[in-house]
């Protein structure tokens, strides 16, 4: 039977770097690439910033067209009054209605994050690879300091 426990190998593990400076991001089709070098860790892509549009009461959210971004920092000008309920239906977070993660006990089924960071966690630590794992499982090995992922054969 073939390893299914596969060592996560360290950055400096890894990789032959290159000196060449990295393409500008754009809005085009994403693209592998050819180059058998690695990026150096500390390499940096331009990226093309503008102004946001101004939020109306009932637009409709669409991607755009533009091929510059916004800030995470941006501001949205606005109409000077909403609606009450327009916007307030919308929220969930920190209204009369909202539900925190662990008031909902154990999960049963996988957990969506929805692309958000899970913070202060932490892997499961063994001496020795869990009997049981699942797709995609991971653990830190704390007698040869490493991480490893279940890939099943």
């Amino acid at each position: 039977m073939a390893e299914e426990w596969k060592k996560v190998a360290y950055y400096d593990e890894v990789a032959i770097v290159t000196d060449t400076a990295p393409v500008d991001v754009t809005k085009a089709a994403a693209a592998v690439g050819a180059s058998a070098e690695a990026a150096r860790q500390d390499h940096k892509h331009d990226i093309t910033t503008a102004v946001p549009g101004t939020i109306g009461e009932g637009n409709t959210p669409a991607e755009g067209t533009a091929t510059s971004l916004t800030r995470s920092d941006h501001v949205h000008g606005s109409p000077a009054t909403y609606a009450a309920t327009a916007h307030a239906t919308a929220h969930k977070d920190a209204g009369g209605d909202e539900i925190l993660l662990h008031e909902l006990g154990e999960p049963i089924g996988a957990v969506d994050f929805a692309k958000q960071e899970a913070t202060s966690i932490c892997l499961d630590n063994q001496a020795t690879a869990p009997v049981t794992p699942a797709s995609g499982q991971l653990y830190y090995d704390t007698v040869d300091d490493h991480m490893y992922v279940y890939i099943p054969a």
